[in-house]
């Protein structure tokens, strides 16, 4: 959804080893989910896109996710959905979450 990547870097967002994500494209560029090109500034890399098909995959899971997630929150009272963000927002927020996401 990010638009052509690099290989690395679809890597280092995800948390997945340059090895593994390889591996993952070459199922997704087999389905006809995603594509790989050349890059323009280095022969070496590879520029990851989302082909429409993938596209419309992960909108459709996304939806899917969202509207699970909606009905999850509906269980809880406002007052709750507002206890619960900010417990995400702290969470997210910490010093913890800010090591995890150095480690990648």
């Amino acid at each position: 959804m990010a638009g052509p990547l690099e290989a690395k870097r679809v890597a280092q967002l995800s948390g997945m080893s340059r090895a593994a994500v390889s591996a993952l494209v070459n199922t997704l560029e087999r389905d006809g989910l995603v594509s790989r090109k050349p890059a323009e500034h280095d022969r070496r890399a590879v520029l990851l896109s989302l082909t429409d098909a993938g596209h419309e995959a992960i909108t459709s899971a996304y939806e899917a996710h969202n509207e699970r997630e909606q009905a999850w929150a509906g269980a809880l009272s406002v007052g709750e959905q507002r206890t619960l963000v900010t417990l995400l927002e702290k969470l997210t927020t910490s010093p913890a979450a800010t090591e995890a996401k150095r480690r990648f």
